[in-house]
């Protein structure tokens, strides 16, 4: 029997070895994937570093490193998303590159004519699209709302007024 006991915890110590891997390899293919599109998005000025952020959130289950930085890149991300939902250009800029991605990744997934096209590509660009309007209206949903707490800061006033004029 204790042949059979010892077999049975070697089995269960090396089940959960694979499992951690497994999980291990899983949380880095996904949070790789989200912190590419996070870095393609950069450009959009403040939903690249929401994204990013995320892919930090994915990343902290874990790895420490991901935990010890996650705390700055949040407030850089929270920065720029208030000064890119702030200025109308960039609020303006990033909604036409949402609505922009989602049409290409359409017409990327309905034809074979350009390349790279396919569903895959397609639904990935689409994807980006999404992300970028969700986390423009989130950021300026959330200026929007410090406004009316008076926590605007003494920078972000006079282009947070601007929003609201016609």
């Amino acid at each position: 029997m204790g042949a059979r006991s010892s077999s049975a915890s070697w089995h269960a110590g090396w089940m959960k070895g694979l499992v951690r891997l497994l999980r291990r390899i899983a949380v880095t293919v996904v949070g790789t994937v989200i912190l590419a599109v996070g870095v393609v998005l950069l450009g959009a000025h403040g939903p690249g570093l929401l994204v990013i952020v995320l892919a930090l959130i994915v990343f902290a289950v874990e790895y420490e490193w991901a935990r010890r930085h996650l705390a700055a890149v949040r407030a850089r991300a929270r920065s720029a998303a208030d000064k890119a939902a702030a200025s109308r250009v960039a609020t303006a800029s990033a909604i036409l590159f949402g609505i922009g991605a989602i049409g290409l990744g359409g017409v990327l997934i309905f034809t074979d004519a350009l390349p790279l096209s396919g569903l895959g590509v397609g639904a990935s660009v689409a994807f980006a699209g999404l992300t970028v309007l969700a986390t423009t209206a989130y950021s300026v949903r959330e200026l929007r709302r410090a406004r009316k707490a008076g926590q605007t800061g003494p920078a972000q006033t006079g282009a947070a007024e601007d929003l609201d004029e016609p």
